[in-house]
C-alpha cells in the first residue's frame, strides 16, 4: 500500500499511453528528489518537471503543484495530464 502511495495517479489526461507513462515518472522522481522535513519545495519541482519535459518533448511546458488549486487551460492536444501524488498534491502539466 505504501508503495502505491508514492506513485502520482492520473485524473486526467489526452497523452498516449507512453507518454503518459514517462510523464508521471518525471513527477514522481521530481516530488521525490525535492521532498525533506518540512514538506515538498513546490518551486523546485514544478520547475525540474518543467525543464525536463522542455528538454525531452520541446519547449512551452507549464507545471503546477499544489494542494488546493482550480484550473482552465488550454493546451495542445496530447500534452494535457491532472495527476494527484500521494493522494493530496495535485500536479498539472501541459504544453501550449
Amino acid at each position: 500500500l505504501r508503495k502505491q502511495m508514492q506513485k502520482a495517479i492520473v485524473k486526467q489526461s489526452d497523452m498516449g499511453a507512453e507518454m503518459k507513462g514517462e510523464v508521471l515518472d518525471i513527477i514522481s522522481g521530481s516530488i521525490d528528489k525535492y521532498a525533506g522535513a518540512d514538506g515538498v519545495n513546490f518551486e523546485a519541482a514544478a520547475r525540474l518537471i518543467k525543464d525536463t519535459l522542455d528538454k525531452q518533448y520541446g519547449f512551452n511546458w507549464h507545471c503546477a503543484i499544489g494542494k488546493g488549486f482550480s484550473f482552465d487551460v488550454t493546451s495542445q492536444n496530447g500534452t494535457l495530464q491532472y495527476a494527484f501524488y500521494q493522494g493530496e498534491l495535485a500536479i498539472i502539466v501541459f504544453k501550449c
